[in-house]
């Protein structure tokens, strides 16, 4: 029996100390100050190391491809051209000009006069049949005369105008006066009559 006694304390004992270790806190032994005595501390083996496999070479980078420039492409369109200046089918320029004379028109006065003074010229030479035929020869004479006479004063001076159109081609009007147009001079056609610009 007694030593089953010594057996529980033993155990009581053994137990105690074991709680009492767990509930204080745990002093760090004193420090060794001879390194000899310290006992090494047991290192792990090192593992054989495995012989690694050769890293595969890199892949040489993909050399960067030209990528060329996007050209601008030929437009079909025709390019805008610049508005033409509005074209004036009355104008134009004058380029030349010519005097015309024109003949009057004769009424038949300057005949008459003419025809009778050439009568009484006619009586004037001969006698008897030859006196009338000089008189009959005098008075035809005297109306032809009278009558170109006539014309002659009654002629007019005119102009034919020539004008380079600028539509093309060019254009002759006859007008009575030239009222200040000349030659190089820019004008405007109505009709018959001629206008400057």
């Amino acid at each position: 029996m007694k030593t089953k006694f010594l057996r529980c304390s033993l155990a009581s004992l053994t137990l105690v100390l074991a709680l009492s270790a767990c509930n204080k806190p745990q002093e760090a032994p004193p420090p060794v100050t001879d390194p000899a005595a310290q006992a090494p501390a047991a290192e792990p083996a090192p593992a054989p190391a495995a012989e690694p496999a050769p890293a595969p070479e890199p892949a040489p980078a993909p050399k960067p491809k030209h990528k060329p420039k996007p050209q601008p492409q030929a437009s079909y369109e025709p390019a805008p051209q610049p508005a033409a200046p509005a074209v004036c089918y009355d104008c134009g320029t004058i380029a030349n000009i010519t005097e015309v004379r024109q003949a009057g028109q004769g009424s038949g006065a300057g005949a008459v006069l003419g025809g009778v003074a050439g009568g009484v010229a006619g009586h004037q030479i001969g006698k008897g049949k030859g006196n009338d035929v000089a008189t009959v020869a005098g008075a035809l004479l005297g109306a032809y005369a009278g009558h170109k006479a006539e014309q002659q004063i009654r002629a007019a001076t005119t102009y034919d105008v020539t004008i380079s159109m600028e539509a093309g081609g060019s254009r002759t009007i006859n007008v009575p006066a030239l009222n200040g147009l000349a030659v190089g001079q820019p004008v405007r056609v109505d009709g018959n009559s001629i206008a400057p610009r």
